[in-house]
C-alpha cells in the first residue's frame, strides 16, 4: 500500500511541473494532464526510494542530476519545428528520465526487500 506522504509529494511534484507549463503561458489540458501524471509518477517513485539513492556513490548521484538536467536539453533537436512545444518535450523527458531512476531503484530495493520477508518467514517455521 503507497503511504500518503510518498503519494502527496508526487502529487505536489506533479502540480508543479504543471504550473511551471501553464506559468509559461500555455493552455493545452492533454499536454498539462501528461506533465502532471509524468511528474507525480516520478516523485512518488523518488520519494518512494529515496533511502537507496541516498546511499549511493556521489559519482551515481551525481551522474543522475546530470541525467535528468542535460540529457533532455541536448538530446531534442534544436531545428525540429516545434515552436512552443520544444519546452515541454524537455520538461516531459526530464520526468521520464527522473521517473526512470526512480523505478530502477525500485526494482534493486525490491531484492532487498523479498530477501527480508523470506528471511523472517524461515524463521517462523
Amino acid at each position: 500500500m503507497a503511504e500518503f506522504k510518498h503519494v502527496s509529494i508526487g502529487v505536489l511534484v506533479g502540480i508543479l511541473a504543471g504550473g511551471s507549463y501553464y506559468a509559461d503561458g500555455q493552455w493545452d489540458p492533454q499536454l498539462l494532464f501528461c506533465l502532471i501524471l509524468t511528474w507525480g509518477v516520478a516523485g512518488w517513485l523518488l520519494v518512494r526510494n529515496r533511502r537507496a539513492l541516498s546511499n549511493m556513490p556521489a559519482l551515481h548521484q551525481i551522474l543522475f542530476v546530470g541525467l535528468v538536467s542535460f540529457v533532455p536539453l541536448y538530446s531534442i533537436h534544436p531545428e525540429l519545428p516545434l515552436g512552443s512545444l520544444r519546452t515541454v518535450l524537455v520538461l516531459h523527458a526530464m520526468g521520464l528520465t527522473a521517473a526512470g531512476i526512480g523505478f530502477g531503484a525500485e526494482i534493486g530495493a525490491s531484492p532487498r526487500r523479498e530477501q527480508r520477508t523470506t528471511t523472517t518467514n524461515s524463521l517462523d517455521e
